[in-house]
């Protein structure tokens, strides 16, 4: 009879496995776009000439004006091993801790109302036999000191060369983050009766909402894509903390949720004499239609918005990304990066499934 172990180290041994450590990621791999715009209209508030940077007003935020959930995700996970394909190209499977966290505001504080947590293993499973595969995947599995859930990654494009170690593992990291973002959107719709706020752009987790539901507001901290013509570039570069961009609308164009108009401006939270020009501002987004819906296309309502984003800002000198970081976001993630186990802990158990010992690793 064949052990879950038996059938771990036999996958293992029959396509050469090596440990692998995470070393960095070389320059050559082409880098993808991820958010491409269909439509844009950048004078929906402001004509294209007149772009300048705008001072916030006073007034505070009214209720259903901001949010009072915050999602957040989290990924912590490396390479751990590289297995031969039959035709040789060099997989990597990478080994991973996804999850995902909602808080809600009680009061004056905050409640952790919806969490998940997984240990995945992703990889570029289909050069294998499949078999082969859900043998080894079901054995991960029902190990109770790993309880790992195996991702097949996608194959990566012809225009790249499966014998890349790289885009391999960029195939392996993407599936895992992937299943992150699938947690953050049963965090999101574990509750939509309150207006909530999504760390990232809102097209990562939802499809255009109801227009009359509880409103939602995504702030991303990483600007994938160039919504701005020259004179916007302009503005963006000189604001300072408290100001924001005119607003425009745009529609993307790709992803699972493509094609939701939303409404979006750029938003200095922090400044200072040693951040560089392109730190320190997010970028704003909410559903079109629930702008035109429930603020009749009132421009105050970015004002207002963009004041309580500032006030809820992260003032923490200690964190890294302070300066572009909300203070509920940082709050979701400190509720969840202590339920993960530590990655070195993850690897030396599968080291060990495997027939290998740490001190073997490159």
């Amino acid at each position: 009879m064949t052990t879950d172990t038996d059938a771990v180290r036999k996958f293992f041994r029959a396509y050469a496995a090596t440990p692998v450590g995470s070393t960095p990621v070389q320059p050559n791999v082409p880098v993808e776009e991820t958010d491409a715009v269909d439509s844009i209209d950048r004078e929906v508030e402001t004509p294209e000439r007149d772009w300048k940077p705008l001072v916030l007003g006073e007034a505070p935020a009214r209720a259903g004006e901001y949010p009072r959930r915050f999602i957040d995700g989290s990924q912590a996970g490396q390479p751990v091993l590289c297995v031969r394909a039959p035709l040789g190209w060099p997989i990597p499977l990478v080994l991973s801790e996804v999850g995902a966290v909602a808080l809600k505001t009680v009061g004056r504080g905050f409640e952790r109302e919806f969490v998940a947590v997984e240990r995945v293993l992703s990889f570029v499973a289909d050069p294998f036999p499949w078999a082969e595969v859900e043998a080894f995947a079901s054995a991960l599995l029902n190990k109770p000191e790993l309880k790992l859930r195996v991702l097949p990654a996608n194959r990566p494009t012809e225009a790249h060369s499966p014998f890349d170690y790289e885009v391999m593992r960029t195939q392996a990291r993407a599936r895992a983050q992937q299943e992150m973002t699938t947690l953050e959107r049963l965090a999101l719709s574990a509750d939509r009766t309150v207006p909530a706020l999504v760390d990232g752009p809102l097209n990562r987790l939802t499809g255009a909402p109801d227009p009359a539901s509880p409103l939602i507001v995504g702030v991303a901290k990483t600007q994938a894509a160039d919504y701005l013509h020259e004179q916007g570039w302009r503005a963006l570069l000189s604001l300072k903390p408290g100001q924001r961009t005119p607003a425009f609308r745009y529609e993307g164009l790709r992803g699972e949720h493509g094609g939701m108009p939303v409404l979006s401006w750029y938003l200095k939270l922090a400044g200072g004499p040693r951040l560089a020009p392109n730190w320190g501002y997010v970028r704003v987004e909410v559903p079109w239609g629930q702008f035109e819906r429930q603020f009749q296309g009132d421009f105050g309502f970015v004002d207002r918005l963009s004041r309580w984003l500032i006030d809820a800002r992260c003032r923490t000198d200690s964190y890294a990304r302070m300066p572009v970081s909300l203070d509920p976001i940082v709050r979701a993630e400190d509720a969840l990066k202590p339920l993960f186990t530590p990655v070195p802990v993850l690897v030396n158990r599968l080291y060990r499934t495997a027939g290998l010992f740490r001190g073997t690793e490159l």
